[in-house]
């Protein structure tokens, strides 16, 4: 294959270029649906598409590897057949990771302390690109087999493994009951375990209701409103914000609190 790329030229990845194809079939299909629904008895279906691309390559310092059209009369350029088939939802479903079972879906960047940018690459060119994935890999393998295969070094797994199993705060939401008053859910990674997790809110010691890795379901006191929170398992700690006033999404643990019905039946890993 040739590598005379034109840095001039438009530039895609692999990746975005078979996205942009498939998005558009997805609605070419729902087209198809609507015009189904009018009555028509008969239409037509999209099954197979085959796509022949006249493409320059480029394999950029960061392991992404990328493509440019070629121009009219452009000689040295390498062909790339690309074939797309029709699949069932349960076929997508049997092999498609399922993201809602991820134990600890924070990406790989959160353990940048101990990965640097080329060891988080070469995980993720094998298919682990979350915490919870890592651990996953971690648990079922030789870390020297790891090292032997990826060059990571055995140090900077166990390190990474150290640092993924901290607790850690992401967010969290005002959980509403009936005739209750307001609770608080935690939402982090690793905030319980074998030992009974300890919460303080504003430095005050709080009841903890329920416990799961994922989220923690705690009794505020009448007068917390906003504050730090502190989360403690055994001699590790996490720490973040709550607000329990105000309404909103919330994605960190410094942004307004979510007020709901009951989030924690449908809470990350599971509910009560």
């Amino acid at each position: 294959m040739s590598s005379r790329a034109d840095p001039s030229g438009p530039l895609l990845t692999l990746e975005q270029f078979v996205q942009a194809l498939t998005a558009q079939l997805d609605r070419a299909q729902d087209a198809l649906a609507m015009k189904a629904r009018t009555g028509r008895p008969l239409t037509f279906a999209l099954k197979d598409l085959a796509v022949d691309l006249q493409v320059f390559w480029e394999v950029g310092s960061d392991g992404q590897l990328r493509i440019r059209n070629a121009g009219p009369n452009e000689s040295g350029a390498s062909v790339v057949k690309l074939s797309f088939t029709s699949i069932t939802r349960q076929m997508v479903e049997e092999n498609t990771i399922a993201f809602q079972h991820d134990e600890d879906p924070r990406g790989l960047g959160e353990l940048s302390d101990s990965l640097d940018a080329d060891q988080t690459r070469r995980l993720q060119m094998v298919g682990v690109r979350t915490v919870g994935q890592l651990k996953k890999l971690s648990g079922g393998t030789d870390p020297q087999a790891v090292e032997a295969y990826l060059g990571i070094p055995v140090m900077n797994l166990r390190a990474a493994l150290r640092s993924a199993s901290r607790p850690t705060v992401t967010g969290h939401a005002v959980v509403q009951r009936a005739d209750e008053p307001a609770l608080l859910r935690i939402e982090g990674a690793n905030l319980s375990g074998e030992e009974q997790p300890e919460v303080r809110l504003r430095g005050e010691a709080v009841e903890v209701l329920e416990a799961q890795p994922s989220a923690l379901l705690v009794r505020p006191l009448s007068h917390h409103r906003e504050g730090q929170l502190e989360v403690r398992i055994g001699g590790a700690r996490a720490t973040g914000f709550f607000y329990m006033d105000g309404a909103g999404s919330t994605a960190a643990p410094e942004t307004p609190a979510t007020r709901v019905a009951d989030p924690w039946r449908v809470a990350p890993g599971g509910g009560r």
